[in-house]
């Protein structure tokens, strides 16, 4: 008896987390692929927590709950993708896989719910199928921070990717475990409903601190994204178009210049070129006057973009933390030579609908396909 109060007052809390993690997710202004995503799974999560408890309510609750519940393992999996691979790590394709697996287990949790029930063809067909692509989803999840591992990487990155193996890896195994084990001890089945609940709230938090430290340093961008190798040689305006073209996605669509600590060497390998070939592209193509003000640039102006919100949206420090400053003095620094005024200053005239100019922040003079081969 006490066993079981345990394991309901484990599931209230993990519901508690579940609702706020949506609550939290929902209220966020700026909201990246995985945040989406993982809000999705939040309030799945809970509502798949919560179906113990509806045995007693009308059936069309206990459907709506089975329907808004199986957004969980094929719904993380999706996150688990964003998480790792950016904002672009997500396609149409694997939406509307993550939707077919939903699909096949609101069926499985309806047709549970008919207590009186005599299997079937089709339920059997459909239980071998849930049973497969939600092992295989699971096994993807626990995998996807291995892909394209660098020891280039930054130690934090692969700090978060083996937290991530461990604590999602540790979560799956327990709750899976416990489950067989229920099966044929029921005694353990409140064991398995607290754990399940545990370990649901640890996923949530650790996924919450991971989304953290994205907002300061965005996924690094994998091998894969490089130029691959040609039996023939481009001609160098082209191959100098292209690699701007690739250094133009690094820095708009990665925005890599959000990452603290990014060296010109580190980038240059992200792009497959000689460090010397980048610098030379930054200084003489671009017009940049070295590569810490190609950085500084961009952080400015997406700085600008977060001024510009309302205020108290965030304070300086955090601004200058999520344009990719190490800390306050630089950014103040770097804001003031570029745009004339301080970051203070500049949301103030943003509030009198007076805001200045802001910086290019797009690659000038190369454009892929419009190299000056002069």
């Amino acid at each position: 008896m006490a066993m079981q109060a345990g394991a309901i007052a484990m599931t209230a809390i993990a519901v508690t987390i579940s609702l706020l993690s949506l609550l939290i997710l929902l209220l966020r202004r700026a909201k990246r692929d995985a945040e989406v995503l993982f809000a999705v799974v939040s309030g799945s999560l809970a509502l798949s927590l919560m179906s113990p408890w509806m045995a007693n309510v009308p059936e069309w609750i206990r459907w709506a709950v089975a329907v808004g519940g199986s957004a969980t393992c094929n719904g993380f999996w999706l996150v688990s993708r964003a998480l790792f691979r950016g904002d672009h790590g997500v396609r149409l394709r694997h939406v509307l896989l993550a939707a077919g697996v939903a699909l096949l287990i609101a069926l499985h949790r309806g047709t549970a719910m008919q207590a009186n029930a005599s299997p079937s063809m089709l339920m059997v067909a459909i239980d071998a199928m849930l049973t497969l692509t939600s092992t295989s989803l699971l096994a993807l999840s626990f995998l996807e921070p291995l892909r394209g591992w660098s020891t280039k990487w930054a130690p934090a990155e692969r700090r978060l990717r083996l937290s991530f193996m461990v604590v999602y890896g540790s979560s799956v195994l327990s709750t899976t475990l416990l489950g067989e084990l229920a099966h044929a001890f029921p005694a353990l089945a409140p064991w398995r409903a607290g754990v399940v609940a545990l370990c649901a709230s640890a996923m949530i938090v650790f996924t919450h601190l991971a989304f953290r430290h994205r907002r300061q340093v965005p996924a690094p961008a994998n091998h894969r994204d490089r130029p691959t190798p040609s039996t023939q040689a481009p001609a160098p305006c082209e191959d100098d178009a292209r690699l701007a073209a690739l250094l133009r996605h690094q820095l708009e669509g990665l925005q890599v210049y959000r990452e603290p600590h990014l060296k010109v060497a580190e980038l240059a390998a992200r792009l497959g070129t000689a460090e010397y070939r980048l610098s030379k592209l930054i200084t003489r193509q671009l017009g940049e006057r070295n590569f810490n003000q190609l950085l500084n640039r961009h952080r400015v102006a997406h700085a600008c973009k977060l001024l510009a919100m309302p205020a108290g949206v965030d304070n300086i420090l955090h601004i200058s933390i999520e344009s990719g400053f190490a800390s306050l003095g630089p950014f103040n620094r770097a804001f003031k030579t570029i745009m004339g005024i301080t970051p203070t200053e500049y949301r103030a005239a943003c509030l009198k609908g007076e805001p200045p100019s802001i910086p290019n922040g797009e690659l000038h003079g190369l454009r892929l396909g419009q190299a000056d081969c002069r």
